[in-house]
């Protein structure tokens, strides 16, 4: 025992068992978002029930089951009305109902049909004959004919009838929808492009900012740099830079890029639009550089480690034929550290694109009307705010009212923000192992 204890081997499966645990609480949240985010837009089914015997039976959508808390052994189901065929209610108290198992009936009228409005309204009701040119019927609960302009529709099926390959076809148009259209003035509906490309767009000027800063001054700490106090102290500020919590990397965003960089600008170009600021206000351009100031020791550190770990011996080959030492470093050194370059880039993607305090101080808003990227010239607009998904995802889990679809909107967007971070990585990555066999280089 004394010996095991001697070779370290306790050490080593606490360090396995903590890395076990790790990953199996990675996996455990990861399967978690993903089963609770596709689960959003699944078509389900609509059911009837009676409150009493003198009203006439509703339709709705079965949310979840709970047992009661009055003492009583009994389940309740908490059943979603949808909105009101007249105007959306705004307030969740009028939509979703606790029912007991006598209040729910057992049948599920094949005729019920679930209207989605352009709006962001969601309709349940039973579907007319009656088809006209400029209208869509519905029919209340009560026998009240509503007719609905098509131009307000956005789709409707019939949950009831729809077969298993019906529902995944469903399914699938639904998931282009969120991914493609703009999100409704109402919480929670519509769907996430202008987020999703705020996101990319944001990330992609934040890499190609980043980039060059960092390796350039990776480069130089590691091969022009002499070892001295003032190196150290160098490096002291950047692992000390990497510490600095994000929203205080937004407050000095917002008062030196946007107030004093932005104000500068346009008193020197855009003085006849002052006061109306230009770039003197937060936007894509600003949020860009402060999450780079904010990644930026993570790309240093990761690319002076790749330089690190060339053998010497390259150097001093290259010296010997004759090569200068910025020959050398741009044509052997920095090729090979390609991939240790992009360790760090793959880092500090990862870590931008998560990043939501300090996008909420230089640039991202709720609503964003207008895309930094479109056909207007000059066609790339920095100075515009943008959506970011980390902020829509925070917007829709606490400034939503209705926390049932809050909790199903976090888990949808949290999904999707996760997978594109995963592609931005993957595509990172499979370049950085193209450069590895290239220069049969492990780092």
């Amino acid at each position: 025992m004394r010996q095991w204890w001697q070779q370290g081997s306790p050490w080593v499966w606490l360090s396995a068992s903590a890395l076990l645990l790790c990953l199996g609480l990675f996996m455990a949240l990861l399967l978690l978002i993903t089963s609770k985010g596709l689960q959003h837009l699944w078509p389900a089914p609509l059911v009837q029930f009676q409150l009493t015997e003198q009203t006439e039976p509703e339709l709705g959508r079965l949310m979840r089951r709970q047992d009661a808390t009055d003492g009583m052994d009994r389940t309740l189901w908490l059943v979603d009305r949808g909105d009101s065929l007249q105007a959306r209610d705004s307030s969740p108290a009028g939509r979703y109902l606790l029912i007991t198992a006598t209040e729910l009936l057992p049948e599920r009228p094949a005729e019920a049909v679930l209207v989605q409005m352009y709006d962001g309204r969601t309709l349940y009701a039973w579907r007319q004959p009656q088809r006209t040119a400029d209208a869509f019927w519905l029919q209340t609960g009560t026998g009240e004919q509503v007719a609905l302009p098509w131009e307000q529709v956005r789709a409707h099926w019939l949950p009831n009838q729809l077969s298993w390959w019906q529902k995944l076809q469903l399914y699938l148009q639904e998931w282009r929808h969120f991914l493609t259209a703009a999100p409704n003035q109402n919480p929670g509906t519509g769907g996430i492009f202008p987020a999703i490309f705020g996101t990319l767009v944001m990330v992609l000027l934040m890499a190609v900012l980043v980039t060059p800063f960092g390796i350039l001054a990776a480069i130089y700490l590691h091969e022009y740099a002499g070892k001295n106090w003032l190196t150290q102290w160098i490096r002291t500020s950047v692992y000390n830079l990497a510490g600095i919590p994000s929203v205080v990397m937004g407050v000095f965003g917002l008062a030196f890029f946007v107030y004093v960089l932005g104000g500068s600008l346009d008193r020197l170009f855009y003085p006849d639009q002052l006061p109306a600021p230009t770039f003197g206000t937060p936007g894509l351009f600003w949020a860009a550089l402060t999450l780079a100031l904010l990644t930026l020791p993570v790309v240093i550190v990761a690319t002076e480690e790749g330089l690190a770990k060339l053998p010497q011996a390259q150097r001093l080959g290259s010296f010997a034929l004759g090569a200068t030492q910025a020959e050398t470093i741009w044509k052997v050194v920095v090729p090979q550290a390609a991939p240790a370059m992009l360790t760090g880039l793959i880092l500090a993607v990862a870590r931008a694109a998560g990043e939501v305090a300090p996008l909420m101080l230089v640039g991202v808003v709720k609503s964003a009307p207008q895309l930094p990227i479109d056909g207007q010239f000059p066609y790339i607009h920095l100075e515009r705010k943008f959506m970011h998904l980390g902020y829509h995802l925070y917007d829709a889990g606490f400034q939503n009212p209705d926390t049932e679809v809050a909790i199903s909107l976090v888990f949808t967007i949290g999904l999707v923000l996760l997978t594109l971070i995963l592609l931005l990585n993957l595509s990172a990555f499979l370049l950085r192992q193209q450069l590895r066999r290239k220069y049969r280089l492990i780092d």
